[in-house]
């Protein structure tokens, strides 16, 4: 079964509308800290440091799925002043 990609320009407009959101940006600051700390402890034999950025990741989801609400919601405003 083929996937078919859907085009660049879509992406990037999703990306830079994901981006405007506040709690999506914060979500990508939550990631950068993870990866880093956890990046950190690899290179230096911390286990500790590595293992605790994993508990970064629930505030990732949280921020990513309240940043989904909003564009649930935008979504939802924006159809009824369609109608």
């Amino acid at each position: 079964m083929l996937v078919r990609m859907p085009p660049v320009d879509s992406m990037v407009r999703r990306v830079t509308e994901s981006l405007r959101q506040p709690t999506y940006l914060a979500a990508v600051a939550a990631v950068l800290v993870a990866v880093a700390s956890v990046t950190y402890g690899l290179a230096n034999d911390d286990l500790l440091t590595a293992l605790g950025a994993l508990l970064i990741v629930p505030s990732i989801v949280l921020l990513y799925r309240i940043g989904s609400q909003g564009d649930v919601e935008v979504d939802a405003e924006r159809r009824r002043q369609a109608n």
